[in-house]
Formats: C-alpha cells, sequence, structure tokens
C-alpha cells in the first residue's frame, strides 16, 4: 500500500511518509474514495507559520480548527502536544474519519525534528480512539516538495 490510497480504510498503518512517485500513483482516486466514506481531511503546509511559531502544534491546531487550539504554552516542555492529542481525541467522536496531510514535512523534519517527533508521539497516542471504532486516521507527511498535493487536499481543491 503507498501514499494516500488507503485514507478510508480504519489501518494501523496510519503514519505515511510519502513521496512524490507514491502520491502520483494514487492521487486520481483518493480523493473521491474518502469523501465517500465521509472522512475529513485537513491540509496544512510546515510553510505557512510551522516556522515562525513556538511549536507547530498551534498552527497546526489551528488548520484543524482543534477546540482550544492554539495552545501557546511554552514555558511547560511538552504540554501544547498534550493539549492537541486531547482535541484531537475529541473529533474521533465528532467525524467518521480524518487524514491530515502535513505538506513540506521534509522541511520541519529538518529544521524542527522535536516538533517532527511530538506532533507522531501525539498523534499515535490518540490513535486507538479512532481504531476502536473502525474510523480511520491517518497523518500523511508529504516529504518532497509537490504543488499537486495542495491542490488535491486544500480547502480550495476543486474535487
Amino acid at each position: 500500500m503507498s501514499a494516500y490510497e488507503a485514507l478510508h480504510l480504519p489501518l494501523t498503518s496510519c503514519v505515511h511518509f510519502v513521496k512524490n512517485e507514491e502520491f502520483e500513483s494514487t492521487r486520481h482516486s483518493v480523493v473521491p474514495a474518502v469523501l465517500k466514506e465521509g472522512v475529513t481531511f485537513v491540509y496544512w503546509s510546515y510553510l505557512e507559520g510551522g516556522s515562525e511559531s513556538l511549536t507547530i502544534a498551534d498552527p497546526l491546531g489551528v488548520a484543524l480548527k482543534l477546540e482550544h487550539a492554539p495552545y501557546g504554552t511554552p514555558w511547560i516542555k511538552g504540554i501544547s502536544w498534550v493539549r492537541f492529542l486531547d482535541d484531537l481525541t475529541t473529533l474521533a467522536y465528532r467525524y467518521k474519519g480524518l487524514a491530515i496531510i502535513i505538506d513540506h514535512a521534509d522541511v520541519l523534519l529538518r529544521e524542527r525534528p522535536d516538533d517532527m517527533f511530538g506532533l507522531i508521539e501525539a498523534f499515535l497516542t490518540q490513535f486507538h480512539h479512532w481504531y476502536d471504532q473502525k474510523k480511520p486516521c491517518h497523518l500523511c507527511l508529504q516529504m518532497e516538495a509537490n504543488p499537486s498535493v495542495r491542490r488535491l487536499f486544500s480547502p480550495e481543491a476543486d474535487v
């Protein structure tokens, strides 16, 4: 299974590091399958506020429309991620499924590896709430620049 093709399925293989060749092979079939299952997908580019923020939990939480974002608690290491995962857990009881698309994840990993690992840990900690309900929940990290990713997954995307 590669790239984005299984975003509509509740799988334990829920964190995806996507390269362009994988994306190109699945791009035409992914959105119809995701929309048919009622999965909400959220696109966020690290280049849109990620490097300026104290933690990427803030701009990502805003993009996800999480209840308490932005968190803005730099004085307690890691507390933003705890609040982020609590808010993300709440979505498991509101949505039929969720696919988070992080564009420019290669830059995120290079510039802010601690935030990348905090994100993955928070995501995996809350994941069982989705999986127990047989709801898809995926974190997709687009590891190579590709303007088609934005066109496909951003809110302005023409599906």
